[in-house]
């Protein structure tokens, strides 16, 4: 028997079963990053979508911020009413809604955050959509709830509307005097500028993070 060929054949065997398996190997390599740059796309799509309502959202909410601060000064100065400020008290009653396309981020939980290769960006993105957005969700709910509990039964009783979003005080030196109604405007700045706000600082902060994630996993 010719040792030296049987040795030969059986290398030839283990190296076509090695080629093979690696090929393979390669081939599902392949198959699963087309598949996470899909992923990667969808959620690229949702977070820019995120990105502008959340932009939007937050200018109104930081001019309604200034309006009311912008309405204590007046009456902490003990100003007469006047047209100018109608819309200061627009803002005390108002509240902002948000929402988040969480579709593609839903569906990679379902599949498996292993699809992700990068671990950073993996983090980021469940950071965001499990503990970051629900911030601003949360803030958001917190502001309506108080505003549907606390402002706008004293609106209801104390002011009259003239026009769509246009609330004029029955009475503006004793609207400027009512200890009430001074507290509702500290506690919306305060709301604004210690938990609305930086929310939505830290959310817009963290897509622009993971867009720039994004593009890298697609430029590798």
């Amino acid at each position: 028997m010719n040792w030296k060929y049987a040795i030969g054949e059986i290398l030839l065997i283990v190296a076509g079963v090695t080629i093979a398996l690696a090929a393979n190997s390669w081939y599902q390599d392949r198959l699963e990053r087309r598949e996470e740059l899909q992923v990667l796309e969808q959620l690229k799509q949702a977070l820019d979508v995120d990105l502008e309502h959340l932009e939007t959202r937050y200018a109104i909410e930081k001019q309604i911020h200034q309006n009311v601060i912008a309405l204590a000064e007046h009456m902490d100065n003990g100003e007469p009413y006047d047209s100018s400020i109608a819309p200061y008290f627009r803002s005390v009653r108002r509240w902002v809604g948000v929402r988040s396309n969480s579709a593609p981020y839903e569906a990679l939980k379902s599949t498996g955050f292993d699809l992700i290769s990068s671990e950073s960006l993996r983090l980021k993105l469940i950071f965001y959509y499990e503990n970051q957005f629900p911030r601003v969700l949360g803030a958001y709910l917190n502001d309506r709830s108080f505003t549907i509990e606390r402002i706008e039964p004293y609106y209801l009783e104390n002011f009259r509307q003239t026009e769509p979003g246009i609330f004029v005080p029955d009475d503006y030196r004793r609207l400027r005097d009512d200890k009430y109604f001074w507290n509702i405007c500290m506690t919306k700045i305060s709301r604004l500028q210690n938990r609305i706000l930086p929310s939505y600082e830290d959310s817009l902060a963290i897509i622009r993070e993971l867009l720039g994630g994004i593009e890298n996993e697609f430029g590798r």
